[in-house]
């Protein structure tokens, strides 16, 4: 099903009416218009959203669920509207989108220092594509993305992506499990394991899955979560993928893998036109010194970088 948000603000529109030529008027639209658009609507959905009779219309079954969701979901895109789209950018605001980075906090108190008297504002969005978006279309003015594994972020020309790191993924274990002594974890001896796994955003459930079988297993994801990893580790309830400058705490423990199957960038974007551009290359170059900085602070991480492994991460 591809509906976009214009599509649900047309059903919206049509049940809050109670009829097409009423639904028509306040759109603006020919009511053939509006009943063509109604119908391809009803295709992408595969199913009829209103039953007419001589009231007008009223939704079907299909059309109530719909319905209820559209109530949901445009509130949340009209908030974002209002947020972040304050003409095209937002006088006096430093607009950062962002998702799962743990580098997150430290871009964020670097932002004073270059952008000095500017109000700093984020939005958490776990998918890379729709941040790609939002700094296309003006909605955030910098995005900090995490994607999973050696693939390539696809941003139209008008965005620059400036890598920060390209850093391993480590494993999460349970203070108490059988290979929290060992130095590094080969994946493969997790095979038996549960394992929690976050939504990750675009693709990334697609990359650990892929990990996974190249070491010979299909992974038990026994949770499905985009909170609460950490204490569902340290609670012994399974293991799970971190990134490595994430600090160990009493009842978890983190851990190297063997041979670094799996990968993890940092990408800073924002659009060459900005009037900020100059500024968000040097807020660039602080996140990469900010990176640094992290990983010397994380005695896990700084003792695999000690060991040989720098060609393999660029702190």
């Amino acid at each position: 099903m591809e509906l976009q948000v214009r599509h649900l603000r047309v059903l919206l529109a049509i049940a809050r009416a109670g009829s097409l030529n009423r639904a028509a008027g306040e759109l603006r639209l020919g009511q053939p218009a509006l009943s063509h658009q109604l119908r391809r609507i009803e295709q992408l959905v595969g199913d009829r959203m209103f039953v007419r009779d001589a009231r007008g219309v009223r939704p079907t079954p299909v059309g109530e669920l719909v319905l209820t969701r559209a109530e949901a979901i445009i509130p949340a895109f009209d908030e974002l509207d209002r947020d972040f789209r304050r003409g095209r950018r937002a006088q006096g605001d430093v607009r950062v989108g962002w998702n799962d980075s743990a580098l997150a906090p430290d871009l964020f108190d670097r932002v004073p220092a270059i952008l000095p008297g500017r109000e700093l504002t984020t939005r958490a969005d776990l998918s890379h594509t729709r941040l790609v978006a939002q700094v296309t279309g003006w909605c955030v003015d910098l995005a900090l993305v995490l994607i999973c594994g050696p693939r390539t972020l696809a941003v139209p020309d008008d965005v620059r992506a400036s890598p920060i790191v390209t850093e391993p993924a480590f494993v999460a274990l349970p203070a108490d499990h059988r290979l929290a002594g060992v130095d590094a974890v080969d994946l493969a001896d997790l095979a038996e394991d549960r394992w929690i796994v976050a939504s990750c955003g675009d693709g990334c459930r697609v990359v650990f899955r892929e990990m996974c079988l190249t070491h010979g297993f299909t992974p038990r994801i026994a949770h499905d979560v985009d909170t609460l990893r950490f204490r569902l580790v340290e609670a012994g309830h399974g293991v799970c993928l971190v990134q490595p400058t994430t600090p160990e705490a009493p009842g978890l423990v983190v851990r190297p893998l063997l041979g670094t199957p799996m990968t993890v960038q940092h990408i800073l974007l924002w659009r060459h036109d900005h009037p900020d551009a100059g500024r968000f290359a040097d807020l660039h170059a602080a996140a990469v010194d900010a990176y640094r900085e992290l990983a010397r602070a994380n005695p896990v991480y700084r003792r695999w970088l000690d060991s040989g492994n720098r060609d393999k991460g660029v702190a």
